[in-house]
């Protein structure tokens, strides 16, 4: 791994990626990146935000890392970090809804485990990219359950009215993506995506910007804007399309617009916190199109001349 053409660590093959690395790379997969030095800025953002936070994401992690190993899982996404990932965000999101308590530690490292291993069940048999599902399905799952576990939920209450400040909406969405808020963490996300790709990076600003723009113009609460809650999702639908699907801006744009939609319907629904939904089904749903335009594109103004010719 090089940084501005320095070798920072030593390449690797890899399916024979140390277990360090893997846990590391773990981090950095919450921004489709497979980056040690990535990983650092994530978790130095999780824990300035809230340190409990950040330490729920680095257990989770390593937890999901070490079940993925004990249970053999695919080599090349162990090194790849993957298996980390679904924890990690289920170790953030635990710490971001539910009161600091014993409960709230035993479940940790408990509900880790079980995340990693339904990533694990979905690489085997789900046949298109998966990307945050296990951890929604999983959070979704122990919502109406929080009480008999002993978890005590968190009133965030409702976003007030406020000036929406685009610079400041636009940097804090980076954040949001790790569940948590303000410009100084949005720029150390930032700055660990920009470590890793640096187009990733602007197609991420693109992502957070287009968001902020489409919340302001429909009148979503300003708070809401500003605190990068509305942005997030588009952050990673961008990154994700872009990463994942194909390097093409326009479509990378459309997956951000298209999110922060059905993240604000989802919202709406108010069944349970909507989490990464927005952005897990905008890709899908991307992914569904490509596969019937395949089926309409012989339908377009070329083919409709020919037949008319013959």
């Amino acid at each position: 791994m090089k940084l501005a053409g320095i070798t920072v660590l030593p390449e690797v093959e890899t399916s024979h990626t140390p277990f360090w690395r893997q846990v590391l790379r773990g981090f950095s997969q919450c921004a489709f990146q497979a980056n040690e030095l990535t990983a650092l800025f994530f978790i130095s953002a999780a824990i300035l935000f809230n340190w409990r936070m950040g330490a729920a994401y680095v257990v989770s992690v390593v937890i999901a890392t070490l079940v993925a190993r004990l249970l053999r899982a695919d080599p090349e996404l162990l090194g790849l970090g993957l298996y980390g990932f679904n924890s990690g965000l289920m170790g953030l999101a635990l710490a971001n809804f539910f009161q600091p308590g014993l409960a709230l530690w035993c479940w940790v490292p408990v509900l880790a485990a079980l995340v990693a291993v339904v990533t694990i069940a979905m690489v085997r048999w789900v046949p298109i990219p998966f990307l945050a599902a296990p951890f929604i399905i999983m959070f979704w799952a122990l919502w109406p359950l929080a009480d008999v576990m002993g978890l005590e939920k968190i009133d965030l209450g409702a976003f007030p009215a406020a000036p929406v400040t685009f610079i400041a909406a636009t940097v804090a969405a980076l954040g949001a993506t790790l569940f948590a808020s303000g410009p100084v963490v949005g720029l150390i996300f930032l700055a660990g995506v920009l470590v890793s790709n640096w187009r990733h990076a602007v197609v991420a600003l693109m992502g957070a910007a287009l968001a902020a723009s489409l919340a302001a113009h429909v009148g979503a609460p300003g708070a809401a804007i500003n605190s990068g809650f509305i942005g997030f999702n588009a952050v990673l639908a961008a990154m994700a399309t872009y990463a994942l699907v194909s390097t093409d801006l326009r479509l990378a744009a459309l997956a951000a617009l298209g999110a922060t939609w059905i993240f604000s319907f989802v919202s709406r629904l108010g069944v349970a916190p909507a989490l990464a939904s927005g952005f897990v089904l905008t890709v899908w749903l991307i992914l569904l199109l490509g596969w019937l335009n395949a089926r309409f594109s012989g339908g377009g103004p070329q083919d409709t001349a020919q037949s008319s010719a013959a």
